[in-house]
C-alpha cells in the first residue's frame, strides 16, 4: 500500500552509502597525492570516483530532486546529520578538486557530464561493480 514512499528512502539510503564509500577513499588518497611525484598513478582512481559521483550520486539526485537543505547522515563525514550540501561538497566537490590538482578537469567533467568517456569508462567496469553503485 504504500510502496512509493519505500523508492526515494531506499535511493536516498544508497546515496549516502556512496558517498560514504567515496568520502572513505578520497581520504585515502588525498595524502598519498599529496607524498608522490608521479600524480599520474592516481589517474584512473580518480576517474573510477568521477564515475562514481555521477551514477551513485548527480544520478539519484536528477532523478529525486532532492532539496540541498535536506538532511543526510554520512558517517564518515559527521556523526550526526549532515546537509546534502555539505556531503555533495565533501564528495563531488571534493573530486573536483583533485582532478583539477591532477590535470584531469576536462576528463572528470566529461564524466560528470555523461559524455563519451563516462561511457567508455563504465564499457571498461566488471558488471558487478556497477550494480554496486
Amino acid at each position: 500500500m504504500f510502496d512509493f514512499l519505500k523508492k526515494p528512502r531506499t535511493e536516498y539510503s544508497k546515496m549516502a552509502q556512496t558517498m560514504n564509500g567515496m568520502y572513505l577513499m578520497i581520504q585515502t588518497l588525498l595524502p598519498k597525492i599529496q607524498k608522490t611525484t608521479d600524480i599520474d598513478a592516481f589517474n584512473e582512481k580518480i576517474l573510477v570516483l568521477a564515475y562514481i559521483a555521477r551514477k551513485g550520486v548527480l544520478d539519484r539526485m536528477e532523478k529525486n530532486n532532492w532539496a540541498w537543505e535536506t538532511y543526510i547522515i554520512v558517517p564518515s563525514i559527521s556523526r550526526k546529520a549532515t546537509t546534502l550540501f555539505d556531503a555533495f561538497a565533501k564528495t563531488v566537490g571534493e573530486i573536483d578538486h583533485i582532478a583539477e590538482e591532477l590535470d584531469l578537469t576536462g576528463i572528470v567533467n566529461e564524466i560528470m557530464e555523461k559524455g563519451d568517456a563516462f561511457y567508455q569508462l563504465e564499457r571498461s567496469l566488471p558488471e558487478s561493480a556497477i550494480k554496486d553503485i
